[in-house]
């Protein structure tokens, strides 16, 4: 008998595994039916778990954690997932080739950061995909090995992803920390140049998991085997570069074609194998450790006065600490 799961994910080219298994006939084989519901932000997806039906979805540690102990309405107690992508989120600042000559040519890269804040001419506006993320993480480290202080010298900007490019063209934001492939999008639209990202700030990091709802699993006990085993085999397929253009079509078609709706050069250049930059995506776990993965997230999020020591009880309960 086929287990129906509804899925939650976002215009992201590392939703990719979910979409080749349901495109591939891969989810069918093993028993799956799998809706993949495609929402806007990050906040439609903690509140689709606790709230609105779904089953599971792609999501990073951050934000599991803190729906898990009840930062998103209630606590639901989700447990660490199945490591899907890792990697593959991008800095980008306002501005052109020129902008980006100038960059890389200032070996100093305060001063750098203080002659483009100049030429702003104003505090800098920089969007995230939400205050629980990876992205957050990495924007922050990014900001402080440049002796840049966050909270007084930039002002941080919560929006979805696939709504960054529109708000960097408006001038609402002079740069973001977004996934793949909205970083590469912006600099091959000239509208950014991309100055950090994964690669440099967190190699290898941990960045989507599946998370699935405990009410799910009870109610499906060989559930979680069976996506894990599907999942697997997309997952190999994304990571093979012969793959690259096929999947880089499926993801570029419209959402009412089962596609993601994302720009197809922009995919084609995080796709692994792909040499256009230098934080392409990868996907799969490091080594099948989850928990050492996202063991600087948890320390981060503990220095930010996210996770007060009363918390981390409940998350060592669920698996998440120690990593």
């Amino acid at each position: 008998m086929s287990i129906s799961c509804r899925i939650g994910l976002l215009q992201l080219a590392d939703s990719a595994p979910v979409l080749v298994a349901r495109s591939m006939g891969i989810f069918t084989r093993h028993g799956l039916d799998v809706e993949a519901v495609v929402v806007p932000s990050w906040a439609n997806i903690a509140d689709g778990l606790v709230w609105n039906g779904l089953d599971g979805a792609l999501m990073f540690p951050p934000l599991a954690i803190m729906t898990a102990l009840g930062q998103r309405g209630r606590a639901i107690g989700l447990r660490p997932g199945f490591p899907v992508s890792r990697g593959g989120n991008t800095i980008v600042l306002r501005g052109q080739k020129v902008d980006h000559t100038q960059w890389d040519a200032q070996a100093d890269k305060r001063r750098a950061f203080d002659n483009w804040k100049s030429a702003l001419g104003r505090k800098p506006r920089l969007g995230v995909v939400h205050l629980y993320s990876t992205h957050y993480l990495i924007l922050s480290h990014f900001l402080k090995n440049l002796s840049v202080c966050r909270d007084t010298e930039t002002e941080i900007v919560i929006m979805p992803p696939a709504r960054m490019i529109q708000a960097l063209a408006a001038g609402e934001i002079d740069g973001f920390c977004a996934g793949p492939p909205w970083g590469a999008d912006a600099q091959l639209k000239d509208l950014a140049f991309i100055v950090a990202g994964s690669a440099s700030i967190a190699p290898g990091h941990l960045e989507k998991m599946l998370v699935l709802k405990e009410l799910w699993k009870n109610e499906h006990p060989d559930g979680s085997a069976r996506l894990h085993a599907a999942l697997t085999e997309a997952i190999a397929l994304c990571n093979d570069p012969s793959h690259a253009a096929e999947i880089t079509q499926l993801l570029s078609r419209p959402l009412n074609a089962n596609g993601l709706g994302l720009p197809e050069e922009a995919v084609k250049a995080v796709m692994p194998g792909s040499r256009a930059i230098a934080d392409v995506m990868m996907f799969g776990g490091q080594n099948g450790q989850t928990g050492a993965s996202c063991g600087w997230m948890i320390k981060d999020m503990q220095n930010e006065g996210w996770l007060p020591s009363a918390m981390l009880e409940t998350l060592r309960t669920l698996g998440w600490y120690p990593c």
